[in-house]
């Protein structure tokens, strides 16, 4: 895929973490964690225990000191991964076929990440993901803010008790760094790669454009049949709000068109990995898992059509949401079967790498969803 020297640029701009003292390690966990990369969200890890070893040990001056020195070699370690691993991600984002987001997406995920920045904050580190559950269905956010919060409170409140507010203040230290990653964790989770976003936005800004004339028809048909309002009510109870018949077909489409998208997987992985190899196995749980979460989503959409009786912006928003939700699985599915098809007939260990990548991928995205539902 060609990408242009913005989207290279941008997608770089995690190197600078590397530069910034203490948090030299962020870098690592953030893209590790939005790549799927479990040794990279570890070595970012391991560059931080030095500092907050340091920093609970400065009672200990000689002690504290060894760490400090630790943790400033591994800063100079940073300097150099950090640009060997984005040499390597930025060929491998040049080699896939992932949909780059536009620059007005960038700016509102930059804007909607804003609340990391509480976390830097000690004592107020915990308020960040307090905030984020309290503005998102993953409420065991807020309990986690909470928790991060606490051992500061203890701290304060035991002041005169010695013991008791060391202890609470180290764990508070601890807590804090905890936090910070945590944070880039949450704010990098990721979300439905939404199929057909820019048309489906369109067919969306159309459907809110034309919905007061559906209301109009709807009303029009309730006053010519005023006479029988009994035969009216039964088939209102029987179908759908005609508002709604737009996503009533399109969760019918996408319900005849997954099992196709899922069979042809299903024969590719079959073909390129043979039963009863582990890697087939770890695959396949992966589609039976895409399947368990684009059922329940399908029969969740359904349940909301059949249980409205008229027109409503909040379950309109609601069923846009299932229907960008479905095309996501289907479209995960279609990259799949394309990295397969590519594998196959290539037969490369690094083609493998990268189908491993993918499956990672696709079921960080399937758990999101169930994460976020």
């Amino acid at each position: 895929m060609t990408r242009t020297i913005f989207q290279k640029i941008t997608s770089s701009l995690w190197v600078l973490t590397s530069f910034i003292p203490l948090f030299n390690g962020l870098g690592f966990v953030y893209i590790g964690n939005k790549h799927a990369n479990t040794k990279w969200f570890t070595e970012g890890i391991l560059y931080e225990i030095p500092w907050i070893l340091g920093i609970m040990t400065i009672p200990n001056l000689a002690v504290s000191t060894l760490f400090f020195t630790l943790g400033s070699l591994a800063s100079f370690v940073t300097l150099i991964r950090s640009i060997m691993v984005d040499f390597t991600l930025q060929k491998q984002l040049d080699e896939s076929n992932v949909m780059e987001k536009t620059f007005g997406e960038k700016v509102e995920d930059v804007v909607d990440s804003l609340w990391v920045l509480i976390s830097f904050i000690p004592i107020l580190n915990g308020v960040g993901l307090i905030y984020k559950g309290k503005t998102t269905p993953k409420k065991s956010w807020i309990t986690e803010g909470i928790l991060y919060t606490v051992p500061w409170i203890l701290g304060f409140v035991t002041w005169g008790i010695q013991p008791v507010r060391s202890v609470a203040f180290e764990v508070a230290i601890i807590f804090y760094f905890v936090s910070i990653i945590r944070s880039v964790m949450v704010a990098t989770e990721p979300k439905p790669l939404y199929a057909y976003r820019d048309s489906f936005t369109q067919e969306a800004e159309f459907k809110e454009k034309t919905r007061h004339v559906f209301e109009k028809k709807t009303e029009q048909k309730v006053k010519e049949n005023k006479n029988n309002e009994e035969a009216v009510n039964v088939n209102i109870q029987e179908g759908v709000v005609p508002a709604f018949k737009f996503y009533e077909n399109k969760f019918n489409e996408l319900a005849e068109i997954y099992p196709i998208k899922e069979k042809n997987v299903m024969e590719l992985i079959e073909k390129r990995f043979e039963p009863p190899q582990l890697t087939y196995s770890r695959f396949k749980r992966v589609v039976d898992d895409s399947h368990e979460t684009f059922y329940s989503q399908l029969k969740a959409g359904h349940k909301i059509l059949e249980l409205s009786t008229e027109y409503s912006t909040k379950v309109e928003d609601e069923l846009k949401n299932k229907v960008l939700v479905l095309n996501s699985i289907i479209q995960g599915l279609d990259k799949l079967s394309e990295e397969l098809v590519l594998n196959i007939s290539q037969q490369e260990s690094e083609s493998y790498d990268e189908i491993n990548e993918l499956f990672d991928e696709f079921s960080r995205v399937t758990s999101s969803v169930k994460a976020y539902n």
